[in-house]
């Protein structure tokens, strides 16, 4: 789904919107749900000839999970091998923190 926010032209429904000293911009509760945009979605950008296109990006389940069979057997097979090695950088990141805080306190420490 795409949106088209629209630089000096007239739309059946205008919706006004400022962009904060940061950058941000709030998008409407109604146009959210409308286009299916919930928090924590990502929203690709593109600049064209008569504005700037927004298009939100599927998830990996809605773009893979709907295809009948290996399709969704594939996007849980990718989720849980990210699950896991979210899970390895996280535990080893654990060992280095342990590590550094015994080597403050004066514990040998092997390297």
């Amino acid at each position: 789904m795409q949106i088209l926010i629209a630089m000096n032209s007239v739309a059946s429904h205008m919706v006004m919107a400022t962009i904060t000293g940061r950058g941000m911009m709030h998008i409407p509760a109604g146009l959210r749900k409308q286009f299916g945009i919930q928090p924590g979605d990502k929203v690709e950008l593109r600049p064209t000839k008569n504005g700037i296109l927004l298009d939100r990006v599927p998830t990996l389940m809605e773009g893979f999970g709907t295809l009948p069979g290996i399709g969704r057997r594939i996007a849980i097979e990718l989720l849980e091998e990210k699950k896991a090695e979210l899970a390895q950088e996280e535990k080893a990141m654990r060992a280095e923190v342990n590590r550094m805080r015994r080597s403050r306190r004066g514990e040998k420490v092997r390297a």
